[in-house]
């Protein structure tokens, strides 16, 4: 019997190498890669929820939106946040939450 499933994928989108990625080193770099790649039209509106994902060498693997919610609050599935981190074979991960 042959049994057929799906298979989950992470998308790394953007042509550069790992080498060219920025280090984490401190937690200014951390808020200031974030900051950056939130939208700044709705960063004060809705909560947001994203991971960073590094490597070995503290090098941005890549941010994961989690879950985007309403005014009052965010639900994060913690199913979808261990996938994305293992899937991706990162050494560490970085939370963010942001709320006005």
């Amino acid at each position: 019997m042959k049994t057929k499933v799906n298979e989950i994928s992470i998308k790394y989108q953007g042509n550069f190498k790992i080498s060219q990625a920025p280090k984490i080193s401190s937690s200014v770099n951390a808020a200031e890669l974030l900051y950056n790649t939130w939208n700044k039209d709705q960063i004060g509106l809705q909560e947001t929820f994203k991971v960073v994902l590094l490597n070995n060498a503290n090098k941005v693997k890549g941010i994961f939106e989690v879950s985007t919610g309403g005014i009052t609050g965010t639900l994060v599935d913690l199913r979808i946040l261990f996938a994305v981190i293992l899937k991706s074979l990162s050494c560490s991960v970085i939370l963010a939450h942001y709320v006005k």
